[in-house]
């Protein structure tokens, strides 16, 4: 009896195709339940939508994102009149400026989507090994979590730790938000390109000081380059949370 968790997520709303690891597991829920109480009441199911739910979040700002940047695809190249500057306001190009606005609110959102999936996936490895650790312990980046993961399932463990390189930088860019999307005004101040309106500062670590001074020369991304490399590294670590949830049936 499949219980088609993936429809109760945001794929169901989108036309995003739902990742292969889930119809998998649910073919194996198919096998496993008997009736659809018996599936609601366990575990592993829970687990299963979360997970879902999760990714589906992450494709869902990545699709306004893109949408946001197709308002801005407007933008001129350069700044240097009273002209340019209206249209860095937005009283020229109100598309322009509303797909700028739009990006830094989805692009929070699209960081803050990442960083929850991760979370989800290490609260399921903590339920589905039972470790002995409190629930705000249940995050890849607490040290605590993956040293009572190597003694309560080392070869989970060894599934998961080779990817903290990733977890580490999806949790860097969440928690650097305020100064890898900075305010608009700030580009309007150095007459940047409009186009810089729609990307990101990939340099890491950088305070507000440095953003007001040498903006122009910081490393500037298109944030959908970074939803393609980020994507099929979360899709992994879906299919690898789908292969656990469906050994610890």
């Amino acid at each position: 009896m499949k219980t088609l968790f993936y429809e109760r997520t945001a794929y169901n709303l989108s036309d995003e195709p739902v990742p292969n690891c889930f119809f998998l597991l649910d073919e194996a829920f198919d096998r496993h339940f008997s009736t659809i109480l018996e599936a609601y009441l366990n575990r592993s199911l829970m687990l299963a939508e979360i997970i879902c739910s999760r990714m589906a979040d992450v494709e869902l700002y990545a699709f306004l994102l893109n949408d946001a940047r197709g308002r801005g695809d407007g933008f001129a190249v350069g700044a240097s009149s009273n002209a340019d500057i209206e249209a860095l306001t937005g009283h020229a190009n109100s598309d322009a400026n509303k797909g700028a606005i739009l990006m830094r609110s989805y692009m929070a959102g699209y960081l803050s989507a990442c960083k929850t999936l991760l979370d989800s996936a290490a609260y399921t490895l903590s339920e589905l090994y039972q470790l002995p650790i409190e629930r705000s312990a249940r995050r890849f980046e607490n040290a605590e979590f993956w040293h009572q993961l190597v003694l309560s399932a080392p070869n989970a463990h060894r599934r998961y730790h080779s990817r903290r390189i990733f977890f580490r930088e999806v949790v860097r860019w969440r928690d650097e938000v305020v100064e890898r999307v900075p305010p608009i005004a700030l580009l309007q101040g150095h007459l940047m390109r409009q186009s810089l309106q729609l990307d990101v500062v990939n340099d890491p670590s950088e305070n507000l000081d440095k953003l007001l001074s040498d903006a122009p020369t910081l490393y500037w991304r298109n944030p959908m380059d970074l939803h393609r490399e980020w994507k099929p590294k979360f899709l992994d670590l879906c299919e690898r949370l789908c292969v656990d949830i469906r050994d610890q049936l």
